[in-house]
């Protein structure tokens, strides 16, 4: 399983997606920021696969994958009663 560490700077920051071992690491990185009204987090990513495989050439065509991932790591970690709402680029933690 890959390791998430989400970095805080005021009501944004990014998420890391780290996978591999000690000497060899891959990572994705997210930006994110709190929202409002039910919204207690929106995470952003790469719409695109091509904007992705550019991006992240070690994983490429795990798009979706990588971001389903990342996006239930961070709910399970900072927000277990939120719901994940799926949307164009982003997802957002629904509060529950």
């Amino acid at each position: 399983m890959a390791k998430i560490n989400i970095v805080t700077q005021g009501r944004f920051g990014k998420i890391q997606y780290i996978e591999g071992s000690l000497f060899k690491k891959n990572v994705c990185e997210f930006y994110w920021e709190f929202g409002g009204a039910d919204a207690v987090a929106i995470i952003s990513f790469p719409k695109g696969d091509a904007e992705w495989d550019k991006r992240y050439p070690w994983a490429m065509g795990r798009r979706m994958e990588i971001v389903k991932d990342m996006a239930e790591q961070v709910r399970k970690m900072k927000s277990p009663s939120s719901t994940l709402k799926w949307e164009e680029g982003c997802v957002v933690l629904v509060s529950g």
